[in-house]
């Protein structure tokens, strides 16, 4: 029999056994795949959302933690548009609302109707925004879809403060599908933030790493200058926003926490099987050192089964956590938050996972099983 046949007529002689030991390292794979997927699809769409715009650099209040707590005066913006290299700059104001019931988290975009970043929306029905304060909103068509919302009808940003649907806006970023944006003015009235913004938005004259890296340069030069404004400044372009933002970090951490029960019940399954199968097989594992087995052909007998099983689990696991990830995206607040896709090398870093599991939980066993001597184990069955 072929050393491949033998490893896996093992694993299958034990059904039950072995699907249990596969169902474990599939939840522990699903749950790393659904949940650093999605903590990496939304880092994709933050840094999407700048991209997609023609946004070249972000400039931000330094040393904020979150990026809504940053707060530059606006009056910055005419600082920044000075500076040699950029062509145009655009505020933003950020903030969160919840809408009731499933709608809460709901990011609010305050733009200026006239500058780039808005001009760059895609309306799919009713019309732009105004800059003739008629309070009117765009809604991304996630939301308006959670929410029945059609042009003309009027929204509740917060309690007392009513909007008009002016139109609804799609986008392949599934943050701005899930917000509503709105005139500049109108968010720093509703907030009590005039004269203030959360971020510019620089869109450079030459879009070369090179000039980029200039124009930074030149930014952070002349902070001394912007700073009399009232604000340290921090600049950085659209991945390393994305990459380094307090809201990603935690998400990867919660993500890789939570994954991490799972793989220690995985591993601890892993374990226990192969222990039973040495235990069960000591007579024919006896055999095979009496007949010439070297021990170290033993030992990845052992093991090869046991990565075997976390290679079945990790299979299971990654559909299991692209499936759970997708339905996750068809509902109304999961729409809003959720691409509902998953970077292959994040499916990558699953069968990683799943070998590192295989190989800690086949190791003593292994180990155990290379070590025995064959008129011991002869003797024992």
């Amino acid at each position: 029999m072929r050393f491949s046949r033998l490893i896996w007529a093992n694993i299958f002689n034990r059904p039950v056994r072995s699907l249990l030991t596969i169902s474990g390292v599939a939840v522990a794979v699903g749950a790393v795949v659904a949940l650093v997927g999605i903590a990496s699809g939304f880092e994709r769409s933050l840094r999407d959302v700048y991209e997609s715009r023609g946004v070249d650099l972000i400039v931000l209040q330094s040393g904020k933690l979150q990026q809504v707590s940053s707060v530059l005066p606006q009056s910055i913006g005419e600082e920044l548009a000075r500076v040699e290299g950029v062509d145009s700059v655009a505020a933003m104001l950020m903030d969160v609302v919840a809408l009731g019931g499933d709608n809460f988290g709901v990011p609010v975009l305050g733009l200026s109707p006239d500058e780039f970043i808005l001009q760059q929306f895609k309306v799919t029905s009713g019309k732009r925004l105004r800059s003739d304060g008629r309070r009117e909103v765009l809604v991304g068509h996630a939301l308006a879809e959670g929410l029945k919302l059609a042009v003309g009808d009027p929204i509740d940003v917060i309690d007392g403060e009513t909007f008009t649907v002016a139109g609804v806006c799609e986008s392949t970023n599934v943050n701005e599908n899930g917000a509503i944006i709105m005139a500049l003015a109108d968010l720093q009235e509703l907030m009590l933030r005039e004269g203030e913004v959360t971020l510019f938005g620089v869109h450079a004259g030459k879009t070369d790493p090179h000039s980029i890296q200039q124009l930074r340069e030149r930014i952070t030069a002349e902070d001394g200058a912007l700073a009399a404004a009232g604000s340290k400044l921090s600049v950085s372009d659209s991945q390393q926003f994305a990459a380094h933002s307090a809201e990603m970090r935690i998400a990867k951490s919660l993500a890789w926490l939570t994954s991490t029960v799972a793989l220690i019940v995985g591993a601890v399954g892993i374990l226990n099987t192969m222990l039973m199968a040495v235990f069960e097989r000591t007579g024919e594992l006896a055999m095979m050192r009496a007949v010439g087995w070297r021990r170290s052909r033993v030992m990845s007998l052992v093991l090869a089964e046991a990565v075997g099983m976390a290679a079945a689990g990790a299979v299971v696991g990654s559909l299991g956590g692209v499936l759970i990830t997708r339905l996750l995206a068809l509902t109304p607040a999961g729409a809003r938050i959720i691409s509902g896709q998953i970077a292959p090398e994040v499916i990558l870093q699953g069968f990683a996972v799943a070998f590192v599991l295989g190989v800690i939980g086949g190791a003593y066993p292994a180990y155990r099983a290379a070590r025995m001597e064959p008129i011991d184990g002869l003797r024992h069955d």
